[in-house]
């Protein structure tokens, strides 16, 4: 038996090819993947899948549907996308990431008393990147090369306010030769607490910072936005026209009140300008609570897409609240998933779309829409899927939406298009 895995070594979001050969035609065998984060080395996952080797006596992952396992469909990926905590400690993998180090991924095929081990290496960036703290003006931090492409990618996050998962997206993109600046916009030293009428005065020094610097300074400026910080992507591209190109990953077309972690906070927008709210989407707490209780008693998972979609129903003022993106001078890729369960993208996209055609948007625009899809991270085979499908939470389940096999389809497909979308 020979087990074969391109390649051994790659950044993170590259895909793997299994392939085992040697195998007796017919015969059964298993294949294990093992790894945890270097910063939360006490989280174990695992995943496993049952092949039967075909008459030539191989297993090619990317052709191959597993007998049983821990997913359930054809995908070289599976096994990454399948990956189930087998061991905590109480860790939390989304505090505290690092990507100064790489992440390991422990093999093992076995076939009776035949085993065979490969241990691969996935970095999150190539040792040529550098990085740049920012705290004076802004607080973010540059991805960069010494050979940079000069496109320069401002990428923001969502409700979480954790920007250390923004170097997730930053590493694999700075690799590939853009200046990646990450901005912190609230929940960090000096800036707010909440994310509660942020002031787009804030994202203008950003801007001038960008353009001040040798190593970014272009008269285009990309920006990639994910959940609320795809709402803030699109807000800023519908008002200042040197942003030429925006990827919004699970958008929304409102500007939204202001939050308190993941409920809605005070009764004012979540962005700001000139010292004013500006106009947004109320959302009533009471919806989600109503929601939850119906929720725990048919025993089925909640989100707060409900939450969103009746709160928009309700809105008396929507058209002041819409984010006008016929305004915008970029080109737009907007990616969503129909099973959504955060907030109700599918239906903000729709709506942009065709909001941007009645308008005859001069510049290119584009909807990925994935039926399957939920509210995923917008860059693949890194968190693994089981972290936001079906989670203990408030006496119930909680899950971002989507299935195993649409979350993973999705990312992934998004992300290489994200990428190509950069690059062109």
């Amino acid at each position: 038996m020979k087990l074969q895995v391109q390649p051994r070594i790659a950044i993170i979001d590259e895909k793997i090819d299994f392939c085992v050969t040697g195998l007796p035609p017919e015969d059964k065998m298993k294949i294990t993947a093992s790894m945890h984060f270097p910063w939360a080395v006490s989280e174990k996952y695992q995943s496993f899948a049952w092949f039967t080797a075909d008459s030539n006596g191989s297993v090619d992952l990317s052709k191959h549907k597993p007998d049983s396992g821990t997913y359930d469909y054809i995908d070289s990926m599976g096994l990454i996308a399948s990956l189930q905590k087998i061991n905590s400690e109480g860790g939390n993998i989304a505090h505290n990431i690092s990507i100064d180090g790489s992440l390991f991924i422990d093999i093992v095929c076995e076939n009776g008393q035949d085993r065979e081990c490969i241990r691969l290496e996935r970095m999150f960036k190539l040792p040529e990147v550098k990085r740049h703290q920012i705290t004076d003006e802004f607080v973010g931090e540059l991805f960069y090369t010494e050979n940079s492409n000069y496109k320069t990618i401002v990428v923001l996050g969502g409700s979480d306010g954790e920007r250390s998962g923004l170097s997730l997206l930053s590493g694999p993109l700075a690799s590939r030769g853009f200046n990646v600046l990450t901005v912190g916009y609230f929940n960090e030293k000096g800036l707010p607490k909440k994310l509660e009428e942020i002031p787009l005065e804030y994202f203008e020094k950003v801007f001038s910072w960008l353009k001040r610097n040798p190593l970014t300074c272009t008269n285009e400026i990309y920006v990639h936005g994910t959940s609320k910080g795809g709402e803030l992507a699109l807000l800023l591209a519908s008002r200042y026209n040197f942003i030429a190109k925006v990827v919004a990953s699970a958008p929304h077309a409102y500007c939204f009140q202001a939050l308190d972690g993941l409920m809605s906070g005070k009764n004012v927008s979540s962005w700001s300008y000139e010292g004013r709210s500006l106009p947004f989407i109320p959302v009533d707490n009471d919806i989600f609570y109503e929601h939850h209780r119906h929720c725990i008693e048919k025993n089925i998972p909640f989100g707060f897409i409900t939450t969103y979609k009746k709160s928009v129903e309700r809105a008396r003022n929507k058209e002041e609240a819409r984010i006008k993106i016929e305004n915008a001078n970029a080109n737009l890729l907007l990616i969503s998933g129909q099973q959504d369960n955060i907030w109700n993208t599918h239906d903000a996209c729709v709506e942009i779309m065709s909001i941007l055609k009645k308008n005859n948007y001069k510049y290119k625009y584009n909807l990925l829409d994935y039926k399957d899809l939920g509210h995923s991270l917008p860059i693949p085979f890194i968190i693994p899927l089981s972290e936001t499908l079906n989670l203990k939470m408030g006496g119930g389940v909680f899950t971002c939406g989507g299935t195993l096999k649409g979350n993973s389809f999705g990312q992934s497909d998004s992300w290489q298009k994200t990428i190509e979308f950069f690059m062109n």
